[in-house]
């Protein structure tokens, strides 16, 4: 019996360490970043909002002026980013202002907090219970955003992908915007469920985008948008309104019931 017992507790001390890990304070990741170390996270619950624009390396890039300029930060994501299976109780910021946070009060001029990733970034299989916001950002390698839950916002506005970016299986519960976003590389939103709005308004695909089986039950805005050869957007539903003016594929004018 002592033997059973002592072994039970043996187990229970060396399971400890993986359940106190099931929940992670996203403070801790931003210090890991902070130490230069690789994000590496799986089956695990990010708690509090992780501010990617507040890095040790934050730095100011453009001054305010008189006119009403915004003064903006940058933070840089020096090491690659991985989360598998995970959920993010609070906002993932990769950008965010101070009217947002409720600062600007006496100040004419808005100041804007940013984050680029030199590094790869994967997100797969994840929740996000808030918003999830990447406007201007830089993604230099490949970004990997597959079969994810956006709950709410999911801001992607003059995003820049230097790189493939795929974002196949994901459901987007609220407002998806990409609105001015840019795709160098190829690109992929197979599968994909937008619940809202989606807004690809002024979209730049240099590459072969997917959006074989995506599924729009609102608004879909494409206008503007240029579809390079070999887009794909065989079995889509579109189940709201749609805007296709001005849209082009291979500097043709299209819609999809011409397709």
């Amino acid at each position: 019996m002592k033997i059973f017992v002592t072994s039970l507790l043996l187990a229970l001390v060396a399971l400890s360490p993986t359940l106190a890990q099931s929940t992670i304070d996203a403070k801790d990741i931003i210090a890991k970043i902070n130490r230069k170390e690789p994000i590496s996270y799986q089956n695990v619950t990010i708690t509090g909002d992780l501010d990617l624009t507040n890095l040790a390396n934050r730095k100011e890039v453009r001054e305010g002026s008189w006119k009403g300029d915004s003064r903006e930060y940058l933070s840089v994501v020096e090491v690659p980013l991985t989360f598998k299976n995970c959920t993010f109780t609070g906002k993932f910021l990769a950008y965010h202002t101070d009217e947002q946070d409720g600062r600007r009060i006496f100040n004419t001029n808005n100041i804007v907090y940013n984050a680029d990733f030199p590094e790869a970034v994967t997100i797969d299989g994840c929740t996000f219970k808030d918003d999830a916001t990447f406007k201007y950002s830089l993604f230099s390698q490949r970004a990997i955003f597959t079969n994810n839950k956006f709950g709410e916002e999911a801001l992607f506005k003059y995003t820049k992908f230097r790189n493939a970016a795929d974002f196949s299986g994901s459901t987007f519960r609220d407002y998806a915007d990409f609105k001015y976003t840019k795709f160098d590389e190829s690109s992929s939103f197979e599968k994909v469920t937008f619940e809202r709005s989606a807004d690809f308004k002024y979209t730049k695909f240099d590459e072969r985008t997917n959006f074989q089986k995506a599924r729009f039950s609102g608004n879909a805005d494409f206008k503007y948008t240029h579809l390079p050869r070999g887009t794909n957007f065989d079995d889509v539903r579109f189940e709201g309104s749609t805007d296709f003016k001005y849209t082009t594929l291979d500097g043709r004018k299209f819609s999809p019931s011409r397709y």
